[in-house]
């Protein structure tokens, strides 16, 4: 009877563990992008997203604060995570794991290529703030499609750095 139960939770890890390896998207490209964009915000005043990704991509998910990491899986219609090991994922599933944008500072890019998320990154949003890039209305996330649309960077005082599209 042991066996059999031992066999069983054996079986649960294994097949958690697989599905740990499957989901798990690499990030390459996290820092150098993130150096790049807070270097073109505080520079200059409009840039095309393409120049700061060394990588290919197709659309980008702008997904706002407050969007639960389930309402990103659907936004986006894919599962991932960018946790590099399985105690990290593991800890990614529990219900604190489930906000994590949960205070209005942060807000969240996506990179996909085909099928494929190849960047997930969340930034303040007093660095770049992205949420109003498809105009001023808010909804839970704006979606850029190929990336050479010229961004606009609106700094106004006392307030975030807004990017916009021209």
């Amino acid at each position: 009877m042991l066996f059999i139960i031992l066999s069983a939770f054996s079986a649960l890890i294994l097949g958690s563990y697989i599905n740990f390896r499957l989901l798990r998207i690499d990030n390459l490209y996290h820092d150098e992008f993130k150096e790049k964009l807070t270097a073109a915000v505080q520079e200059e005043t409009s840039f095309c997203l393409k120049d700061l990704t060394p990588f290919e991509w197709e659309k980008v998910f702008i997904i706002h604060p407050y969007t639960t990491k389930t309402e990103m899986q659907e936004i986006v219609g894919k599962k991932w995570t960018t946790r590099k090991t399985y105690a990290g994922y593991l800890f990614e599933k529990t219900y604190f794991r489930e906000h994590p944008l949960d205070d209005d500072i942060f807000h969240k890019l996506i990179f996909v290529q085909g099928e494929r998320i190849v960047l997930d990154v969340t930034i303040r949003r007093s660095t770049a703030d992205f949420t109003r890039v498809a105009g001023f209305k808010r909804p839970r996330h704006n979606v850029i499609h190929f990336g050479n649309d010229l961004l606009i960077i609106k700094k106004e005082k006392n307030n975030y750095p807004l990017i916009v599209r021209e």
